[in-house]
């Protein structure tokens, strides 16, 4: 799958990020992070429409050119952070921190920038971004995924 378009319209989703290098940069108010380079898992949500809906956040991710806003923009912005994967799933429901919890322990994943990413989280997350180390997670992304009940895609962005 290579279009945005064949993902759920409201859900939950996980970017699978890949950083070739290490990154030193500033992400809003959460100030100076730096992450070692590896496999990021960036966990969110999209429940309206438009640009509220999942297709609509992930368009955005995967976009070349936004105001830098979120967390997450100001990581993907940085030369040698680029988006290999996406695992979306259908849901009516805010499932990222569920998510990002069975992400956190069944990868025995780390929390790299505490806060990143969870700024609304009501769930008391560490973070909605993980470091998975040198391998590459997707296929375990989309285990996980299973292992919740939810009905998980992936798409392969191409190009960026």
């Amino acid at each position: 799958m290579s279009s945005s378009a064949e993902l759920p319209e409201r859900g939950v989703y996980t970017l699978v990020i890949r950083v070739d290098r290490e990154l030193a940069f500033r992400a809003g108010s959460l100030g100076l992070v730096r992450l070692p380079p590896g496999f990021y898992l960036y966990t969110g949500s999209g429940l309206g429409s438009g640009p509220l809906s999942l297709r609509g956040r992930v368009r955005r991710h995967l976009g070349a050119r936004k105001n830098l806003f979120w967390h997450v923009d100001y990581l993907l912005a940085q030369d040698g952070a680029r988006v290999v994967a996406v695992v979306a799933a259908p849901s009516l429901l805010r499932e990222e921190c569920r998510v990002t919890q069975a992400l956190l322990e069944g990868l025995v994943a780390q929390v790299p920038a505490p806060g990143f990413g969870s700024s609304d989280c009501r769930s008391g997350c560490p973070a909605h971004l993980l470091y998975t180390g040198e391998e590459e997670p997707t296929q375990r992304v989309l285990a996980i995924y299973e292992a919740l009940g939810l009905r998980p895609v992936l798409l392969r962005p191409t190009g960026r």
